[in-house]
Parts: C-alpha cells; structure tokens; sequence
C-alpha cells in the first residue's frame, strides 16, 4: 500500500473521533465582491493547512493559513489610498482536544496572526493574539448524530479583537439534510448524492489589519488601522471529484459590510461607504470526510 494511503488511514482513525477536527487538510479559496454603489470592490485570496498530531491522551491540530486581501477604490476618495490596496495576513494556531468520555471532550486554542499592508517589513504592531477554550457533547444516533458546542474565545472574526462566545449546535437529520445553528455562523445542507451537495449559510468574517505607516486622512487625522467586518449569506455547491478532493463555488449577497480606519487612541477617522453587494467565491481542498462517513457507514 502506498505510503501516503497509509498516512490518511493514519489521519483518519486519528481524527474521526474529535468533532472539532472535520477532515480538511488544505483548501484553496478565491472571492470577489464586484463594486457597486459603494466605494470599493473587494478580492480575497485564501490557503489554509491542518495538521492533527495523535497524542496519548487527545490530539493537537495544527493551523496554517495565508490571506491576501485586495481593494480597488473610487476615485472620489478625499486621501491617498495606495497603502490600503493590499493586505496579506499570516495566521498559526494550535488547539489541544482532550476526551472526557466518549460523549464530552474539552478543548483550547492559542493562535497569532501577522496581518498588515507591509509596507515597511514585519512589525510587533501587525501581531494579534488570538486564544480560545470549548466544550463539547455528541448526542443523538448513529444514523442521526448531533453536537453541542460552548466556549468563548477572543479574535478578530467580527473585524475589531474582542471577546466573542462560540454557540454551536448541529444535527444529521438524514442522508440527505443536515443543519447548525449558532454563531457566528449557521447552515443548512442538502445531499443531492454522493458527489454534490447544495448548502446555504449565514456567517460573519472580517480583518483588522496594521498599516505598517501611517495614512494621512485629513489635516488632523492619521489611521494606524484597518477593520472590515461582514456578514454574508451564500449558496455553495461542492462536488467532490473522488475520495480525497472536492471543488466548491458559492454565491451569494454581503448584507452588512463595515469599513473603517482608526487612528492610534482607536477613534475612527474614517468610514468608508460599504454597502451591501453580491460576492462569488470558488475554491478546492483536499479532505478526509468522504473517508471518514464511508468507514462509519461500513461498521
């Protein structure tokens, strides 16, 4: 048997166990938000790895990932705007699963991000700490499993670090339909076979962003930050081409959007106009899944 058949064996029966772990190793994903009648048009660029490490007691899951952000604006802007064309953003974190039982298990996350325009290098103002610690109860049948997820974390998700709860609750009604509820996200999925599904959701993402010189917005007001929150609504489509790797393409509506630039004390200095507007997204990722429902199915 190949050797990297026999590493996902390996990951499968390591990861199977723990719900916060889905069985993504890598994904790939490409968005854009067209301008409309706001001031920019939005583009992002995402890569993200997970690595799960098998412990004696639990396991670690590793966390990469790599963003770049890119916005084109309106011409009417009343300041320069060429810092704030690109952003890139590094991100690790680590999060230890521990079994209580075969229902309950706790886990913690610590993580940093670098994120920034970089125009002048890496800076101890681009990092921001982000930590978290959860618990966990599977419930319902084997045919028909759920969890319920609690914890509280702090990050930037919502577009400025602050503390955030973590409120999960997600429940296998058939073969076919699938649904969770909580925040900051929610979804409801459909099984059309064994290759497609359809999946609409509602979530909530966004950046904070360093900006590694000041921008000069007026005469009395220079933004050291960047923050952009949304919240969108979307329909995704995934087929997945054999065991291992699925494509996706989504659609969908960004309900709110905020863009804002702070000075150093965090004042806003200025807001920018960011109204609602579609957004596509495609993307691919490598995962464990597909394996992990076939081996459950086949006991």
């Amino acid at each position: 048997m190949p050797k990297q058949i026999i590493a996902i064996i390996i990951f499968c029966s390591i990861t199977k166990s723990y719900s916060q772990f889905d069985g993504s190793l890598f994904s790939f994903n490409y968005t854009l938000a067209p301008i409309g009648s706001d001031d920019f048009d939005f583009y992002k660029t995402s890569i993200n790895f997970n690595v799960p490490i098998k412990l004696k007691k639990g396991i670690l899951i590793n966390s990469f990932g790599v963003n770049h952000y890119e916005l084109n604006y309106e011409n009417s802007m009343p300041f320069t705007t060429d810092d704030l064309n690109e952003f890139n953003g590094f991100k690790y974190s680590l999060m230890y699963v521990y079994p209580i039982n075969d229902k309950w298990n706790v886990s913690g996350r610590l993580g940093v991000s670098a994120i920034s325009n970089f125009t002048s290098g890496l800076s101890s103002d681009d990092l921001l700490f982000n930590s978290g610690a959860f618990v966990s109860k599977k419930g319902g049948t084997k045919e028909k499993p759920s969890r319920l997820m609690l914890g509280v974390g702090y990050s930037a998700i919502s577009g400025k670090p602050r503390i955030l709860p973590l409120i999960s609750y997600t429940k296998k009604v058939s073969d076919k339909f699938s649904y969770g509820i909580g925040f900051p996200n929610l979804f409801a999925k459909y099984n059309m076979n064994e290759r497609s599904s359809l999946k609409t959701s509602i979530w909530m993402n966004g950046f904070y962003a360093n900006l590694s010189n000041p921008v000069v917005v007026d005469t009395y007001n220079e933004a050291e930050k960047a923050s952009l929150t949304a919240i969108s609504l979307g329909l995704e489509y995934e087929y997945w081409m054999d065991k291992f790797w699925a494509i996706t393409f989504k659609t969908g509506y960004s309900m709110y959007n905020k863009y804002e630039l702070e000075d150093v004390s965090k004042n806003i200095v200025y807001e920018f106009e960011a109204g609602s507007k579609p957004y596509f997204s495609t993307g691919v990722k490598f995962s464990l899944s597909k394996l992990f429902n076939k081996n459950k199915n086949d006991k």
